[in-house]
Formats: structure tokens, C-alpha cells, sequence
């Protein structure tokens, strides 16, 4: 039936633009069994304690005046101190457009800015920020697909925020090659506590580069730093539901790269991706794998790893969503059990013991090749591990094993030992919220508050079956036993509650990422195909910056359109009241998101829609006479 919009309806709507205030202007925009009771079943490495500190999304102004006048420093090797040269300056549409937001809303930089020097080393060092150990620092990056020079980004950190480039507080946190393929995430961690910490992002082009051309130029979007060091906390709600995978085969992996994007895999070979959250899940499987997938590790819509195992082991890589996979691996004789890459090129994959050495491969060309590492730790008797249960933050590596151990690398693979995880001889999973805190579990649980030096019991969920995958944020952890409840610990893991209970189903892996409003979203995946979403909605107002800003601001919200949950991000320039609500199409009040009082400074909020109908929707700010109102879409 065709709808339509009668004369009563149409005055309705004037009024509604009238009392809110908006105008025509205004954007609607392995092989193994795990025990008798099943079969066995990273992720964008994975934050801790995911309070935003800092965030920018770069969508105002981005040139060097603007940068500094927002507390950055703009540094370049060739030219000395910060000045008016445009190190970095506003995103280039023309050239790709920006991750989030209006798609010239990221900063870039390019080796044209300071003509006559090769080795240009350009840095973006954030503003002065109190952070403590083991908060992250995450932002997007990328190049033009026609980029063939080795462009990189080194990420550096001073605790003490140092004034002065290269000087010896600087600690290089990671260095990688910038994609090319298109916007990709990258993780890092703080070493050490500093309360007028800086990290710097530094762009660096090697001689020889095509001076001028769009081929050397680089653009960094969505910067966040998290953690507990002066964000306060942040409070989530969260929400499962069953999702529609496609597939009766049953899933034993899965990799949550955002809030958006998600991997699972399992047994057929069996691949299916979805892009919405979850809304629809597609068959990803493609040409060119055989066996089982006892693990898959994504970090974007397009590029993933996986490992199968049919009689020899594998590992396949895709770069176009699933379309494809190429073999770019084989271990005869043995069976991979986990992958995880630690930036866009560098990796590292863990296997059972082959030749009396556990295999510990690597990759430096990501994933386009591997090699065994010549420091692989001995296998003790007949030990051997466990799909999934394997975990990297920083510089450490912890995997899990059939032995009474969890193995431990504090220097990504070149020396190795382990802890004793007394009380459960199997370990198939094991997660670290931060370097020294983290769960493994098997039949029992134990906890480790000393980066997996040793081990003691703690209280495990549920009664039966066997522990098979533990996620965590924070003093939050979820775990799976092979049946059909995901359990919840708010407290360190000191008790346990049902998080979600799914009819039948046989959960065999769960897997988390942190979206933009610091919540944990992901997955759980099990036998017959089953897939479940968690969903995580920030509750209450988290400060994302106490900088005053120069003037009243309501940012669009994001996602948009959105479903169920979105951000809204505001300003206010001095302290007052605020109010910040939600009305329908009619007019008619359905949330109040802020009514309080706050201080000068930049604030994001979410906003959960899951009981309201799709549509039109209008939110608006009240604040020391500021008053403006934006539209956002609800599509379910």
C-alpha cells in the first residue's frame, strides 16, 4: 500500500521544526576433543579498562593553527619546531575519504609539506593527558590504494609529555607499515603511568619518495586513549540477542574486529561475515579452503586469517571479504590453534609442538608469509594445546595447554616460561584484561594478577562442561562452558551471573571488541550455527576532554542511521546547566539523555533505541542560552 501524507500531517511536522528549532539546513544524515561433552570450538588486540580519556575524531578543523590551538604539538625532523608549515592539515576527500563522519574529517600529511628533504619524519603528538599503565592508544590509518613507497607510522609515548622530539623520555610503542587497502585500526599500549602523558603519531617517508603525488600521503582518523588514568569510569549496559548466521554447521571461532564488523568460522569448511553488527550475516567461505576453521583472526571487512585443519595444517588469508583465500601456509604433522596480528603487518600464530618444539610462527608481510621462530619453547612429554586460547596485549604472549600451564612471553616470542594453572590440567581459554591481570580455565578457573607468573583459584561459572572461551574489560569478564549460557562477572571474578541463556545451544568461542563509546561489543558462536550479539550502550555522561572549547557544540550523531545504539557528542565552552533529550516525529518526549549540570569541557553520551520503532528521530541541546537540535535515523 502506497502511504500518504496528509495536510494535518504536514502542519504537524512545521510545528515540531518550530518548537525543536531545526531548519532545512540541518543533516538527517583443532581436530581434538575437548573431554567427552563436545568438540572444540582475537581480535583487534583487545583494550583494558575502556574509560575514554581523550578523543578526537578530527571532523573540525585540522590544519596546524587549529591543531595546536586544540593543545597538539606539530613537529617535522627537516624543519625543526613547530611553526605555521602545515605538517599536518585537514583530510583529502579527493584523495579517500575519512574513516567517520564528513569525509574530509581526518588529519593527514603528506611528503610535499617540507620540499627538498627526504626522510621526512612529521610528528602528531597528542595534547597533555593523565594516563596510567596499560591504558591504549588506538587510532585509524590509511594510504591511497596506489601507495607502493614504505610509508610508515611509528607510534611513540613520554610519560613525562616531553617538548622536544627524539628526546630519551620518547618510547616507541610500534612502528608499521600504513595500509593501503583502506582504513585500518591500530592498538597500543601504555607502558608506564605519566599524569602530562603524550603520545606522538609520526609519519615517516624514506628517501626517494614521489615528491608531490597523492602516493605518499597518509591520513589518521578516530584517535582515542583508554583507560582508568583521569577518565573516570565508564558504565555500560549490556544487551544479548540471537542473531541469524545462514549456516546449520557448527561455528568454533569467532573474531569481533568492531561493534560492526564480525568473523565466524567452523566446520565444512564454514566462513560467514557480516558488516551491520549482526543484522545480516553473509557466507564468506569463497574458493580455496579445505578442512575444518579451528580459528579465524579479522581486522577489517576485508583482510582475515584463518587456520583449518583437513590432514595437514594451514593457514589461508583473504583480502576481499571472502571471496577468495590463498594458502600462505602448511605445517605437516602438526595443527595450528590460534593467530592474532599485533599491526596491519606484524603477527604471530601459535601450534602444537613438531619436532619436539612448539610452534611459534611469524609474519612480518601480513600474513603473506610465515616463518617458525628459532627461540619456539620445548614441549614438556606429550603436551600440546588448544584452538582459540591464545591472547597478545603489547609485547606479551599467553597460550594455553593440555599440561597444568599457561606458556608466557613477555618479549613477543624470544624467550619463553610458563605458570603453573594448579587445579585445571586443560587451559582452553585464556584472556588478559591488561599485562598482569588475567582468567584461564578449563574444568576449573584461575586467575594470575602477575602477567602469568603463577596462578590461583577463583570461582568458576556455572557447574558443568568445560570452560572453552573467557573474555574481559576492565573488572568485567564473560565466559562460555560447552552449553548454553554466557556468564557475567562485575568483580574481578570473585562470583558469577547468567549473562544470557540461549535454548540448546553449544556456545564454543566468544570474542569482544571495543566500540567508540568504550563499551564491549561482540559475539559468541556455538554448534547448529548459533550466533549471539552482545551489545553494549554507555550509560550516563562520559568526558572525553576537559580542554574548554571555544564555543557551543552538538556533533551528528554516530552511527547514523543506527541500530539499535548511537553516540552523541556535545561541547560546552563554560559551565551551566544542561539538558539533552530525544522526541519523535510528534513531539513527544522519549529520552532524556542529560538534565544536569556540567563543567566547561567535550561530552559523548549513547543513546539505546531497543525499545522504540524505527523512524525519524530529533535530539536537542539546552545549555546557557545555546540551543540546537539534529535529526538521526533509527533502521531496524
Amino acid at each position: 500500500m502506497r502511504s500518504r501524507i496528509t495536510v494535518s500531517m504536514v502542519l504537524g511536522i512545521i510545528a515540531l521544526g518550530v518548537f525543536l528549532g531545526f531548519n532545512v539546513g540541518d543533516n538527517p544524515t583443532g581436530s581434538k576433543t575437548r573431554g567427552s561433552s563436545s568438540v572444540p570450538p582475537i581480535t583487534l588486540q583487545d583494550t583494558d579498562n575502556p574509560a575514554i580519556i581523550y578523543q578526537d575524531n578530527f571532523n573540525s578543523a585540522n590544519d596546524t593553527t587549529a591543531l595546536k590551538a586544540r593543545g597538539y604539538n606539530v613537529w617535522y625532523r627537516g624543519g625543526g619546531p613547530q611553526g605555521l608549515t602545515a605538517t599536518w592539515f585537514q583530510g583529502n576527500d579527493v584523495v579517500f575519504p575519512a574513516y567517520e563522519g564528513p569525509t574530509t574529517g581526518y588529519v593527514a600529511a603528506n611528503y610535499n609539506v617540507v620540499t627538498g628533504t627526504n626522510n621526512i619524519d612529521s610528528w602528531l603528538v597528542t595534547p597533555r593527558m593523565g594516563v596510567g599503565t596499560g591504558d591504549t592508544i588506538s587510532f585509524w590509518s590509511r594510504s591511497p590504494d596506489a601507495s607502493t613507497f614504505p610509508d610508515s607510522i611509528t607510534v611513540s609515548y613520554s610519560a613525562v609529555g616531553d617538548s622536544v622530539p627524539e628526546a630519551a623520555s620518547w618510547v616507541t610503542l610500534g612502528k608499521f607499515k600504513v595500509s593501503t587497502a583502506g582504513w585500518t585500526r591500530n592498538f597500543y599500549l601504555t607502558p608506564t603511568a605519566g599524569s602530562n602523558a603524550r603520545f606522538a603519531i609520526r609519519y615517516k617517508v624514506v628517501g626517494g619518495g614521489p615528491n608531490g603525488t597523492n602516493s605518499d600521503f597518509i591520513g589518521v582518523d578516530l584517535l582515542t586513549v583508554a583507560g582508568t588514568g583521569g577518565g573516570g569510569s565508564t558504565s555500560c549496559n549490556y544487551n544479548w540477542s540471537t542473531q541469524t548466521s545462514g549456516t546449520p554447521n557448527q561455528l568454533l571461532t569467532v573474531s569481533a574486529v568492531s561493534d560492526q564488523i564480525g568473523w565466524a568460522a567452523g566446520v565444512g569448511p564454514t566462513v560467514v561475515r557480516t558488516t551491520n553488527g549482526g543484522t545480516s550475516w553473509t557466507a564468506a567461505t569463497g574458493t580455496g579452503i579445505t578442512g575444518d576453521v579451528y580459528n579465524i583472526y579479522a581486522w577489517s571487512a576485508n583482510d582475515a586469517l584463518c587456520t583449518t585443519s583437513p590432514s595437514a595444517t594451514f593457514i589461508y588469508k583473504t583480502t576481499n571479504g571472502g571471496t577468495t583465500w590463498t594458502q600462505v601456509y602448511t605445517l605437516a604433522g602438526g595443527f595450528i590453534n590460534a593467530i592474532q596480528m599485533v599491526s596491519p603487518t606484524e603477527g604471530y600464530a601459535e601450534g602444537d609442538p613438531v619436532g619436539g618444539k612448539w610452534t611459534i610462527l611469524k609474519t612480518t608481510d601480513g600474513g603473506t608469509t610465515w616463518a617458525r621462530m628459532a627461540t619456539e619453547p620445548a614441549q614438556v612429554g606429550t603436551e600440546a594445546g588448544w584452538n582459540n586460547s591464545l591472547q597478545i596485549i603489547g609485547t606479551n604472549i599467553w597460550f594455553g595447554t593440555n599440561n597444568t600451564k599457561v606458556y608466557r612471553s613477555t618479549d613477543l616470542g624470544l624467550t619463553w616460561t610458563s605458570g603453573a594453572t594448579t587445579g585445571t590440567v586443560n587451559t582452553y581459554g585464556v584472556h588478559y584484561n591488561n599485562a598482569t591481570t588475567g582468567l584461564a580455565g578449563g574444568t576449573a578457573m584461575v586467575l594470575s594478577t602477575n602477567g602469568g607468573a603463577a596462578y590461583t583459584g577463583v570461582t568458576a561459572p556455572g557447574t558443568a562442561g568445560n570452560l572453552n572461551g573467557i573474555e574481559g574489560n576492565g573488572s568485567d569478564w564473560w565466559a562460555i562452558r560447552s552449553g548454553n549460557t554466557v556468564y557475567r562477572s562485575t568483580n574481578g571474578a570473585a562470583s558469577w551471573t547468567n549473562a544470557f541463556v540461549s535454548g540448546t545451544a553449544v556456545f564454543q568461542d566468544l570474542d569482544f571488541a571495543i566500540a567508540g563509546n568504550g563499551c564491549s561489543n561482540g559475539w559468541a558462536v556455538g554448534n547448529a550455527g548459533v550466533i549471539a550479539k552482545m551489545t553494549g550502550t554507555l550509560v550516563g555522561v562520559t568526558t572525553t576532554s576537559s580542554e574548554v572549547p571555544s564555543s557551543y557544540l552538538l556533533k551528528q550523531n554516530y552511527p547514523n542511521p543506527f541500530n539499535p545504539t548511537t553516540n552523541i557528542t556535545f561541547a560546552l565552552p563554560k559551565a551551566g546547566d544542561v539538558t539533552l533529550k530525544v522526541y519523535d516525529m510528534s513531539g513527544k518526549e522519549v529520552a532524556v539523555l542529560v538534565n544536569e549540570f556540567k563543567n566547561a569541557g567535550s561530552y559523548l553520551v549513547g543513546f539505546s533505541a531497543a525499545n522504540l520503532p524505527s523512524g525519524a528521530y530529533f535530539y536537542r541541546i539546552v545549555s546557557g542560552g545555546f540551543v540546537e537540535t539534529k535529526k538521526m535515523m533509527l533502521v531496524k
